[in-house]
Formats: structure tokens, C-alpha cells, sequence
């Protein structure tokens, strides 16, 4: 009969360290910019809800748990600053934000590929090997400016080719923008 009150008394332990756990991830103050869902072990926003996220149902994307950022919470995971040159654009271009592998920590991320999702229906595979591969910045922001929607916003995906040169077009089709939903796992 000793066991019954040791063993109950474990599983509040353990259930208080999870709520504790969870509740660690703040909930954004300003506009949410990005989700993160799927294998994550954080969250601070509800599961998908038929009713109240119609755009992620116009999506066909449904999570049973999630994390959600808004910009001050990306970067305040870290802001790294990238220069990218690309034959299309008007110039190099100073992109910044966290790094992804500091989002998908933060996230709890835990899985192999990420799916991303942008504001018009581009999505992207990236392999765990190409996660790890690559110094992937979540960008918040273009020569110091948040990235609006409407423009490349809420977020630009993009990595620092290697050997100090403009980007190719293979590489620059990699890069989604006006991303907003990352799916782990």
C-alpha cells in the first residue's frame, strides 16, 4: 500500500515539472509572426481550432500542440546578420534575425525534416541534414526594416552561401519568404 502514495506522488512531480516545462515559453506580446508546431515540447498557444484559425485551415494545416513568436520574442533568442549579393536584386542585402537552429531549440523542436509554410502557399522541405549543414537565419528584418506583409514579411528564410559569393538561383530558390508557419518533424 506504500507504493500507491509514492507512485501519485511521482506522477504530480512529474506532471508539475511539464506545466512548469511549458509554461516557460512566454506568450508574445505584439502580433504573432511565426508557428512553430509538430514535435515540439513547448508550447504557449492552444491546438488548432476549426473556428478561430481559419487561415491555417485555408492552409489544411492542424497541429494538436504548438509554439508561437512574435517578433521581439524571435530576437531575443539572438540576432545574426547576414550579407547576401544576388544577380536579380538591386544590391546586397543585410538580413537579420535568430538563428533557426536558436528558434527550433527554443521550440523544442525534436524530429528530422522541418516543413515551412510562406502566406502564399509555398512550402519547403529542409532535411535535418541541410538544417545542420547551413547557418539558416530566420530573418525579421532587410537592411535594418521588419519585413512587411505584402512585401517579403513576416519572415525570410535564408543562408550565407559559402566562399563569400552572391548567392546562386538554386540557393536564392531555397530561401522562402513572407513565411509564417514551420511544421518539425
Amino acid at each position: 500500500m506504500r507504493a500507491l502514495p509514492v507512485f501519485v506522488s511521482t506522477l504530480l512531480i512529474l506532471g508539475f515539472a511539464q506545466m512548469t516545462f511549458a509554461a516557460d515559453m512566454k506568450s508574445p506580446t505584439g502580433p504573432v509572426i511565426l508557428t512553430v508546431a509538430g514535435s515540439v515540447s513547448v508550447t504557449n498557444r492552444s491546438a488548432f481550432d476549426e473556428s478561430n484559425d481559419a487561415f491555417f485551415r485555408y492552409h489544411d494545416q492542424t497541429f494538436d500542440k504548438a509554439v508561437v513568436f512574435d517578433r521581439a520574442m524571435l530576437e531575443d533568442l539572438g540576432v545574426t546578420e547576414i550579407r547576401i549579393a544576388f544577380k536579380d536584386w538591386h544590391g546586397p542585402i543585410a538580413f537579420s534575425g535568430p538563428l533557426l537552429t536558436d528558434v527550433l531549440k527554443a521550440a523544442g523542436c525534436s524530429g528530422g525534416s522541418l516543413r515551412t509554410l510562406a502566406l502564399d502557399g509555398f512550402a519547403t522541405e529542409i532535411s535535418a541534414e541541410e538544417v545542420g549543414a547551413r547557418n539558416w537565419v530566420l530573418a525579421t528584418r532587410a537592411n535594418g526594416r521588419p519585413h512587411d506583409i505584402g512585401g517579403r514579411g513576416p519572415l525570410w528564410l535564408v543562408f550565407d552561401p559559402p566562399g563569400d559569393r552572391p548567392a546562386t538561383e538554386e540557393e536564392e530558390n531555397m530561401w522562402p519568404w513572407a513565411l509564417f508557419f514551420v511544421q518539425c518533424g
